[in-house]
Order: structure tokens, then sequence, then C-alpha cells
């Protein structure tokens, strides 16, 4: 199937590993340009070496941190200075807070709202203008189940996913018009670096002995009974992202191997 995306101009968002850095891989294969962004230099440079050899396609990377004032500018700068304008943004860099009420300090919630919930806003507030020079564009933000299925072990993250599900909603409504789809992705436990800073405090959660553990009893939470991959959700990304999904806006999909139980 030809998504459509030949040429489109991709700025992704935490794309120096895991689900992102799959993301802007996938976007390379159909054709997209692609502007990687991640707040740490280290390993931003390799993954963008990676995805231009794998692709032969034109990649873009630049080290930024949208949870600070003039962080979004200067990313979305970068990808009409590289490629003209800006047709796709995946949100994608954020943070995960785990640990129930009693652990969670202001400061550990303020970042969660600043890493993701203003970082998102600030992305999109940046990338839009351009978008409706074209009139067309796809915004894809990953959020989480906690957003939908609150869990105590989750508080923090559960609070800023909720949020972020009604700016989805919200945007798709007020930008589309213009031609601008606004969807959302809502991961359930996926094989990536963010897991595994997580697995300590979730083996302690759930009781397990180890990590090993607590990685099969969170598994069987799922009806697929394994991890995600980030391959899998950078297919659903893509295609979000594409001319196959012009009539989906304003989504949010579960890609949680059918962990959250609701009908809706």
């Amino acid at each position: 199937m030809d998504l459509g995306l030949k040429d489109k101009r991709a700025i992704v968002t935490g794309g120096s590993r895991g689900i992102g850095f799959q993301a802007a891989r996938r976007f390379l294969e159909e054709g997209a340009r692609v502007l990687i962004c991640a707040r740490g230099e280290e390993g931003l440079s390799a993954a963008r070496e990676e995805l231009e050899d794998e692709s032969g396609g034109e990649v873009v990377s630049i080290q930024a941190d949208t949870s600070l004032e003039g962080g979004a500018e200067k990313i979305v700068e970068a990808a009409v200075d590289a490629f003209g304008g800006v047709d796709i943004l995946v949100n994608n860099a954020g943070e995960m807070s785990s640990g129930r009420f009693k652990v969670l300090a202001d400061e550990g919630l303020q970042t969660q709202l600043d890493t993701k919930l203003f970082g998102f806003i600030r992305m999109i507030r940046a990338a839009v203008p351009h978008m409706r020079e074209g009139g067309w564009g796809r915004i894809v933000n990953m959020i989480g189940g906690a957003g939908k299925d609150p869990d105590p072990y989750m508080f923090g993250s559960g609070m800023t996913n909720a949020a972020l599900l009604n700016l989805t909603k919200s945007l798709s409504t007020e930008f589309g018009e213009e031609g601008i789809n606004v969807n959302a992705v809502c991961p359930g436990w996926v094989d990536t670096d963010l897991w595994r800073r997580n697995a300590e405090g979730l083996a302690e959660e759930v009781g397990a002995e180890n990590e090993e553990e607590a990685r099969r009893r969170a598994a069987r939470k799922n009806a697929l009974n394994r991890f995600g991959r980030p391959e899998e959700l950078a297919d659903a990304i893509a295609f979000l992202c594409s001319e196959r999904a012009s009539y989906i806006t304003g989504v949010s999909l579960n890609l949680d191997g059918g962990r959250l139980k609701s009908l809706w």
C-alpha cells in the first residue's frame, strides 16, 4: 500500500531511539524527509547516520528540549530551513512518571507537565502555521494508556496523559476544516529504554522478585501476552500520518496488545 508520504516533511521529537527512531525509519522508507530531535546529544548523531545509511533518504538532526521556551521554535525553524516547510509532527518526546501519590513530588509532576503537556503544545503551536500554508497536515501525539485507565501507580503520567487526550480531541475539531488531522497513539508496555528505566519500580509494585518476572506479569495483562515492539508502533504512526488516513481525526488509538478492556 502506498501511504502517499513521498516528499512529505516530518518532525519526530524524541527521535534518537525507541518508538521515535522507528517512526523516523518508517517515514524514510516511504520517501518522506525527516528531522529528528532529542534533548541529549549522545546518540542523536549516530541515529541520524544510521537512518541516513539505511534509507539513503534526507535526515536532519538537532539537539533541542521542547520543555524549554524556544525549544520548539528551534526545531521547527530547522525543519523549515532544511525542507522548506512542515507537513507532519510526531510528538514523541516525553517522560513516564511512575509511583503512587505518596512519592509524587511537585517537581516530578512539573517535569511531566513541562515535558509532555507543554512540550506538545509548544511543538503544535510552532508547526501548525506551516501546515496551514500547504492546507495539509498530520499531528500524532504519543500519549499512553494511563490517560484512559487511571492507575494509582501511574498517577503523574495518568493526569498528564488525560490532559493530552483532551488536547488531541479539541484540536482535531479546531484544525479539521484546515486539512490538519490530529490523532493520538496510546501505547501499552513496549520494549524500549523507557520500560527498562521503570522496571525496578514496577517489580516492587507488583511484588515481583526481579525484572523478568515483572515483565511477565505486565505482559499477561494484555490479550497478546507480550510486550509491543517499537516497529509495531511506528507502522501505526506512519499510517495515521498518511493519505490513507485522510478521514481519521480526533482518534486515540490503543496500541497495547489488548490491555485496555473498555469498549471505547
